[in-house]
């Protein structure tokens, strides 16, 4: 007896009813078939049984991906992490460009050549004011103290910058 065209079993290349081929749903939703898969992996669609997707199922977790908050606001997060980087490199590039910023090694070098230069010509003082030795050895012991004190001050402050503190003078310093 001859088979009718309805007693015919569906070829092996024809999804059921309710589903797509892996190409005709990456081609419906503009992305390959890899990002299907993936996906699939992460648990927004079904995974692809014989080549085919159900396509309502598969629409619905494109959907879902598409609606991922978490998704969504994580890359958000990381693009203004991004672009506040970017403008605080801007801002201390033209910080510096101003001249209201500066290396603080340069700063020390700075510091440590005019504290250096100071010394030097303090050094003369105490024999130039008298020829007393022990008054020039009170004199120097007093000129080397007021030094030391001034480089101490200077490297108590650079470490609260290398912190990322802020200097704040004190009512004798601002005085002066």
């Amino acid at each position: 007896m001859a088979a009718s065209k309805s007693d015919k079993s569906p070829s092996s290349n024809t999804p059921a009813v309710g589903s797509i081929t892996v190409a005709a749903m990456a081609n419906l939703l503009m992305v390959t078939p890899q990002w299907l898969r993936d996906l699939a992996k992460k648990g927004y669609m079904p995974a692809a049984k014989g080549g085919a997707l159900p396509l309502v199922a598969c629409v619905q977790g494109y959907i879902r991906w598409l609606k991922d908050e978490e998704r969504r606001t994580s890359k958000t997060a990381s693009a203004s992490a991004v672009q506040e980087e970017r403008a605080r490199e801007i801002r201390l590039r033209n910080a510096k460009e101003e001249g209201r910023l500066i290396e603080l090694a340069e700063a020390e070098a700075v510091f440590a050549d005019i504290l250096g230069t100071f010394r030097s010509a303090l050094s003369g003082v105490s024999a130039a004011a008298t020829r007393d030795l022990t008054l020039r050895h009170s004199i120097d012991a007093a000129i080397n103290h007021a030094l030391d004190r001034a480089r101490e001050g200077f490297e108590e402050k650079r470490d609260v910058l290398r912190a990322g503190g802020d200097i704040i003078l004190d009512d004798e310093e601002t005085a002066a």
